[in-house]
């Protein structure tokens, strides 16, 4: 057993047998202090009915915090991604509205131009008349209008009607007259007859007019009124013409 001298803390080693069971007085070398020394008791143990829980020092477990209970580890990846997608379909979706905007624009701007230069347009290509009359415009790319058209039937031969009129310049340069269709129509609306005058003579000046005339067959005098038009796809542009007989 171990001696301890309790005045000078200094430990000894001894056999049990020198100390006896009943004890027996010690001196200590170093403080020469005496003591009665004794055996220790045997540390008798007895198993208990519940086993003690070992104490563990290792990490403790704690409670996540609440902002990663919501959203669990493996579906953050899933809403980055989502939000990526989201915003790519939101870049596309502006991409295609610039596009979408320029078009439109383009498209804006080609029908003003197409409503502002309309005389010019039937000009260059006379077949646009009709789309433009379609829509409700009324393009005169000649520059003349229509003065004083009137029919009579002829004195001398009652199933024939003489139709007359004048062309006015109304532009600021002199034009050149295209070919007029002259139709007798009957009280339906429907054509009788029709002629095409073709007016060779000189240009007519600004604010000035020119005559044409025709004579168109009325059998059973059925005429009940007269329809005229510009013949815009068989004109042919030419400098000037010599002057010839006009109405």
């Amino acid at each position: 057993m171990i001696l301890t001298c309790p005045s000078c803390a200094t430990s000894y080693f001894t056999p049990d047998e020198a100390i006896g069971p009943g004890g027996r007085t010690v001196r200590c070398k170093s403080c020469r202090h005496t003591w009665r020394a004794t055996l220790d008791e045997p540390l008798e143990l007895s198993q208990s009915s519940t086993p003690t829980e070992a104490v563990s020092f290792g990490h403790r477990d704690e409670p996540e915090p609440e902002s990663l209970a919501e959203t669990p580890a493996p579906e953050l990846p899933k809403a980055f991604r989502a939000r990526a997608e989201q915003q790519r379909r939101l870049r596309r979706a502006a991409a295609h509205g610039v596009v979408w905007a320029g078009i439109a624009s383009g498209f804006a701007a080609l029908l003003a131009s197409a409503w502002l230069f309309r005389v010019e347009v039937v000009e260059l290509a006379p077949r646009t008349a009709a789309a433009y009359a379609a829509v409700g415009l009324t393009v005169n790319p000649t520059g003349l209008d229509f003065e004083a058209v009137t029919a009579r039937p002829l004195h001398n031969d009652p199933g024939r009607v003489l139709v007359s009129g004048a062309l006015r310049n109304v532009r600021d340069n002199e034009r050149i007259a295209p070919p007029v269709r002259v139709a007798l129509l009957d009280a339906h609306g429907a054509e009788i007859g029709h002629a095409v005058v073709r007016i060779d003579a000189a240009p007519v000046l600004p604010g000035r007019v020119q005559g044409f005339a025709a004579l168109i067959p009325d059998p059973g005098a059925r005429g009940q009124g007269i329809g005229v038009a510009f013949m815009l796809e068989e004109a042919e542009p030419r400098a000037a013409a010599p002057p010839a007989r006009a109405a």
